[in-house]
């Protein structure tokens, strides 16, 4: 059956059947996107899933905000970049610190690209794991023997006294390569290198990595549960790799690198562009300011709460972060949030984006107070400016300097418009 293809914030390139606009009622209706999106780093984006279809007041369906592809029921829905392959690589990889071969001349459908998307992720997280080392897991091994090996278990060398056997029992906690991280990082690979059919794909690093593991898993490795995965106890050493063990464990359960599903549970995977947006304008901030003076707000852990209980102040309600401060996280230069939508009349800015900015400049009210900027996509079919964007920039009640601006989509021309939107 013919996928039905959308491109992402954009109606369906054919007019769906009736068929297919119940199909998408049902998909809508009982879809959680939360439940196929693979995230490629941290993100507040993530945190204010979209749907993934949605029909308006005049009936039209259009994509959400994500690319992938679902399955259900015998059908397809396939929701492809509106940017292009090539400007969702050039994001991918600036946010990832890698570089992505996007093969767009084999392109027949979003999946090769997801592939890629995924094995970039995917090589990021184990490149940034295993700068201290493979992930050894101590675990505890009993030994019987004439001489001790680690801490000495006393009640058991006593009763091995009492048995007339003079030996020592011991414990010892020696860092263990076949645990369930290794065999869901050997899993990943071989299900990413079936989809690739390209050498090279991995890097050197991960190639100077796989070896080892493999040695201690071997080649086809049972995937753990997901059980076994959270009851992993990390070190501050280990504990990049739970963000490596958690994507590869997505990857290894073939989520979205099916051909095809079928049944009425819906499988496949999406990615999350407002997700790359953000990640994309955190680094094109750093360059532009640089790396020191710009926090992206997942970084933040504490202070930023909406409201606060007065019967025990460190109760907290509410999340105070925006995507991106440039300069003190105390007295900010500016706040910038990241907005994936078009910023055309009439929709304008939405209200629910105003008060938000609002509320993160709120915070700050001591001179100088920083400027406030929605930073939307300059989309290339979209070129005539909205009220919002000529008429500014606003000032709010308090005298905050507030703009609304559409960026470009390359990272040299974004970095540009992010100095001149500062004033350099």
């Amino acid at each position: 059956m013919e996928p039905l293809t959308f491109p992402d914030l954009a109606r369906a390139d054919r007019d769906p059947t009736a068929e297919e606009r119940d199909w998408l009622a049902v998909l809508a209706r009982e879809t959680d996107p939360v439940q196929f999106t693979v995230h490629l780093g941290p993100s507040a984006a993530a945190d204010d899933a979209g749907p993934v279809v949605a029909c308006d007041q005049y009936g039209t369906w259009r994509a959400g905000r994500y690319i992938g592809e679902l399955h259900r029921d015998g059908r397809v829905i396939e929701i492809r970049p509106r940017l292009g392959i090539e400007t969702i690589a050039r994001w991918a990889g600036a946010a990832l610190n890698v570089r992505i071969m996007p093969r767009a001349g084999e392109h027949t459908g979003s999946h090769v690209l997801i592939a890629e998307l995924l094995a970039a992720a995917w090589r990021s997280a184990i490149v940034d794991a295993s700068r201290h080392g493979p992930p050894g897991i101590r675990a505890p091994r009993s030994h019987v023997a004439e001489v001790a090996k680690g801490r000495i278990d006393v009640a058991r060398t006593l009763r091995l006294r009492a048995a007339g056997r003079p030996q020592i029992a011991s414990v010892s906690r020696p860092k263990d390569l076949d645990n369930p991280i290794t065999r869901t990082i050997v899993a990943a690979d071989r299900v990413l290198d079936r989809r690739l059919h390209r050498p090279g794909w991995r890097g050197e690093r991960v190639e100077e990595v796989l070896p080892r593991l493999r040695a201690a898993v071997g080649t086809r490795p049972a995937l753990p549960t997901h059980r076994e995965l959270a009851a992993v106890r990390y070190t501050p050493i280990t504990l990049p790799y739970r963000r490596a063990a958690e994507l590869s464990h997505q990857i290894a359960r073939h989520r979205g690198l099916q051909s095809r599903a079928t049944g009425d549970r819906a499988d496949g995977l999406l990615i999350d562009v407002a997700e790359l947006w953000e990640l994309f304008l955190v680094h094109c901030a750093r360059r532009a300011f640089g790396a020191a003076n710009v926090t992206h707000g997942t970084a933040l852990s504490d202070g930023g709460a909406l409201l606060r209980s007065q019967q025990d102040p460190a109760r907290t309600l509410g999340r105070l972060y925006p995507d991106i401060i440039v300069g003190p996280v105390g007295r900010p230069i500016a706040i910038i949030d990241a907005k994936y939508k078009p910023l055309v009349e009439p929709r304008g800015v939405d209200r629910e984006d105003l008060y938000q900015l609002n509320a993160y400049l709120g915070a700050h009210v001591e001179e100088p107070l920083p400027l406030g900027a929605l930073a939307y996509v300059q989309f290339p079919d979209q070129q005539r400016a909205a009220y919002a964007e000529s008429r500014g920039p606003w000032r709010t009640s308090v005298g905050h300097e507030v703009s609304f601006a559409r960026l470009p989509t390359t990272e040299d021309e974004c970095v540009a418009a992010l100095r001149r939107l500062l004033g350099e």
